[in-house]
This record gives structure tokens, C-alpha cells and sequence, in this order.
């Protein structure tokens, strides 16, 4: 990890994004770093799930305490109009603009709400949501481990509920 004293906090912001994004991807950089410090279980490489608006790098394994991931959405696609029954979630704008659609259920109106680099979105189960990217969007979101725990209301290529086994595919 780069020295981070002396530097402003956005540069500190954006330097750790850098390696979260450089270990996410399994880039050299992160593998020079050398070995994993001991204590956890320690992956390799982020595993990746393609989605047809971007990805999803999982920074833990299925079936931890918790999930991690980095979410990249590409410019002027959205994901689905969801909600889950148990996942709860929180997501951090690391990079680019979007919106955020909101409703506190299926039957409610949903609201728009603008999304920059910073913004926090706690998401509590039942709350209905989709985001679109205005441009390129990185996420990083830490949620309950309720992974698969997605009930799809709108999805433009309509995929249905939970996982979609297509997507994920193993590492290399």
C-alpha cells in the first residue's frame, strides 16, 4: 500500500480505491505485495460475476459473515428494479455519477436521488431500488450474507429471481 500521510483525503480515498481495485482485479501489483498476512481465509483473486450492466467482484468468499464487493456499472445501463427479503446492505460511491431509484416497498412511489463519488445508501430489506449509471460507476457495497437473495420486479433482459447461475463463472 502506498504512504498515505501527507496527501489530502480525497487523495487518500482515491490511493486506497486504487489497491482495493488492483486487489479486486488480482492485478500484479497486488500479488507483489507479497504473502497474505496470517489470520483469515485469504483469496487470490476477487471472484468476478458478469452482469449485463457490468460486474461484481466479491472481496470474500460465498458463505462468509458478510459480503464485499466492487460494483462497476457501465454509462447509461441500470440494474434491475429489486428488492431482497433479508439482505441488507450499505454502498459507498467510489467513482462516477448515476441516480438511485428508492421506494419503501413494491406498491410505493419510487424517488430518485442523485448519486457521487461519497454518497452512502443504506438499503434495508424490503426497499425496493435500481441504480443507473450516468457514466461509469463503481460501488462498493458490504452487505448481510443473503447474496442470492434477490426478487427482480423490472429487469431489461428479463432475468428472474435470485441467482442467475450464468453469470458467475470461476476464476482463472
Amino acid at each position: 500500500m502506498p504512504e498515505l500521510s501527507g496527501q489530502s483525503d480525497s487523495a487518500r480515498g482515491e490511493a486506497a480505491l486504487h489497491d482495493l481495485s488492483a486487489y479486486a482485479a488480482g492485478s500484479p501489483d497486488a500479488e507483489a505485495a507479497g504473502a497474505a498476512p496470517p489470520g483469515g481465509d485469504h483469496l487470490p483473486r476477487a471472484k468476478t460475476v458478469v452482469k449485463p450492466w457490468g460486474e461484481e467482484r466479491w472481496l470474500v468468499r460465498e458463505g462468509s459473515a458478510f459480503g464485499f464487493k466492487v460494483i462497476t456499472i457501465r454509462a447509461g445501463k441500470r440494474t434491475s428494479l429489486q428488492y431482497h427479503r433479508h439482505k441488507e446492505e450499505a454502498n459507498l460511491v467510489a467513482a462516477g455519477e448515476g441516480r438511485i431509484y428508492l421506494a419503501e416497498s413494491p406498491q410505493a412511489p419510487l424517488q430518485a436521488y442523485s448519486l457521487g463519488p461519497g454518497r452512502v445508501v443504506h438499503i434495508r430489506p424490503g426497499t425496493v431500488h435500481r441504480v443507473e449509471a450516468v457514466t461509469d460507476l463503481t460501488l462498493v457495497e458490504v452487505s448481510t450474507p443473503e447474496l442470492d437473495d434477490v426478487i427482480r420486479l423490472e429487469d431489461d433482459l428479463g432475468r428472474g429471481n435470485g441467482r442467475i447461475e450464468a453469470e458467475h463463472r470461476p476464476g482463472p
